[in-house]
């Protein structure tokens, strides 16, 4: 399968140059917004995340010959939320080397604040149906940062500013040749005038 196509910085003509951009808030902010929406029922009890209480890791856009390489690493810990009707539960687990080498991670430190009627069960499902959650989730989340520097519309303006700027580089080029000839034009008649003038002197 083809690379998505990527744009290098305005001094990287073509995209050809090997380029590191960095796209770690992007993916964090993907990251947050999809461990956010997950919620897991199973009877009477709800499970949610409330709550992003770190995250760390970075992203990173490697561009090359006009294709990207997209490559990531992220340990987030995650407060959770059990409720039913008659009782709540609340806790905090840790997703561990979330990554683009295999899109998977593992789900450890799972713990409950304190002990109620339903936090084993809230428990047990963090661990089993909220991790399958998750891992649906982040399928689709290389695609989406690599979505942000593959953006037709984005790919349209870097061309036009790579275009812009050739102009104006051409424009500089012819200007200051012109500026090149015509001080050499000026020197050419001022020295043609130095020589008539020494003639006239010492003729």
């Amino acid at each position: 399968m083809a690379k998505p196509q990527g744009a290098g910085s305005i001094w990287n003509p073509n995209s050809w140059h090997w380029e590191e951009k960095n796209y770690t808030t992007i993916a964090k902010q993907l990251i947050e917004q999809k461990i956010n929406s997950v919620k897991v029922q199973s009877g009477d009890v709800t499970l949610t995340n409330i709550e992003i209480k770190s995250i760390s890791g970075d992203a990173q856009v490697n561009i090359r010959k006009g294709k990207q390489v997209l490559v990531y690493d992220f340990d987030i810990e995650v407060e959770w939320r059990g409720q039913n009707e008659n009782d709540e539960a609340e806790g905090t687990y840790k997703i561990k080397d979330l990554n683009s080498l295999d899109n998977d991670f593992e789900l450890i430190h799972i713990n409950s604040k304190s002990k109620t009627k339903i936090s084993d069960k809230c428990k047990d499902l963090v661990k089993r149906d909220m991790r399958q959650k998750l891992k649906e989730c982040f399928q689709t989340l290389m695609q989406e940062i690599g979505q942000f520097e593959s953006d037709p519309e984005k790919l349209k303006k870097d061309q036009e500013a790579r275009k812009y700027v050739e102009e104006q580089i051409k424009l500089a080029k012819e200007q200051n040749g012109e500026q090149k000839e015509r001080i050499f034009q000026e020197q050419k008649l001022k020295e043609m005038k130095m020589k008539q003038e020494f003639q006239q002197i010492t003729s």
